[in-house]
């Protein structure tokens, strides 16, 4: 590809050629989203029609976790398929960061206004969503793609350790794509990998590709980690569930 990678682990791929367009990102991106909510597994649903990353929102206990917020201009869709869930705003508790590139939490910030939610993230991770430090991987490039997508940066309420709990979700610490990558894995075999471990237009489980990882060798040993819990459902930051 002109990006020199495949579409299916270059998720950048996807956001490059709107911002060459030059007619302004916001209203770009607003107008391809047709957001739909599909129940993947019972109390989980995926946010379907958002472009590049993908959206989850889990029913918990106390109300509805938000696993990722994709680009910025998402967290109106995200309330809007709340409310055909029979929920409002103030029931989503918490929104979990997968990572800090702004495919994923570019409306972090703007969820978290319109909710009150929690944020938590990796401490590791955290510097770079609260806008503190640039990312360590392609600063330059990663700078100017923060500035054109306009990504509000917001802190963490919560910082993330591995064995931590998320409602019925255990954090796994899987560095590699990041420094604060994260999975979170549950009892019954459901996974949320972000970018760690991804799925295919096949529904094969694939390593997310290596040169847009930190640390390379990390993410393949991230990646082997996940791989071998007893998977039952894997939901990636890219591409469609994978049942196992």
């Amino acid at each position: 590809t002109r990006w020199g990678c495949r579409r299916a682990r270059c998720p950048w791929f996807a956001i490059l050629p709107t911002v060459s367009r030059g007619d302004g990102v916001r209203h770009a991106a607003r107008s391809l989203i047709i957001a739909v909510v599909t129940e993947i597994a019972e109390g989980i649903h995926k946010v379907d029609g958002v472009r590049v990353a993908n959206i989850y929102i889990v029913e918990i206990d106390d109300g509805l976790l938000v696993v990722d917020t994709g680009l910025p201009g998402n967290a109106r869709h995200i309330l809007r398929l709340v409310g055909e869930l029979g929920r409002r705003p103030s029931d989503v508790k918490t929104i979990v960061l997968t990572h800090s590139h702004l495919d994923h939490v570019g409306s972090a910030a703007a969820l978290k206004k319109l909710t009150g939610a929690s944020v938590a993230v990796h401490e590791l991770d955290a510097p770079v969503v609260a806008g503190a430090e640039l990312p360590a991987k392609g600063r330059r490039g990663m700078s100017l793609l923060i500035r054109l997508f306009r990504v509000g940066p917001v802190a963490a309420d919560r910082l993330l350790r591995e064995g931590d709990h998320v409602g019925d979700f255990t954090v796994m610490h899987v560095p590699g794509h990041t420094a604060g990558s994260i999975a979170l894995h549950r009892a019954d075999g459901v996974a949320f990998t972000g970018d760690t471990l991804l799925v295919d237009g096949r529904g094969n489980l694939v390593n997310a590709d290596l040169r847009l990882s930190l640390d390379p060798t990390q993410a393949t040993a991230s990646a082997e980690r996940i791989r071998a819990l007893p998977l039952s459902l894997v939901l990636s930051g890219h591409g469609h569930p994978a049942r196992q």
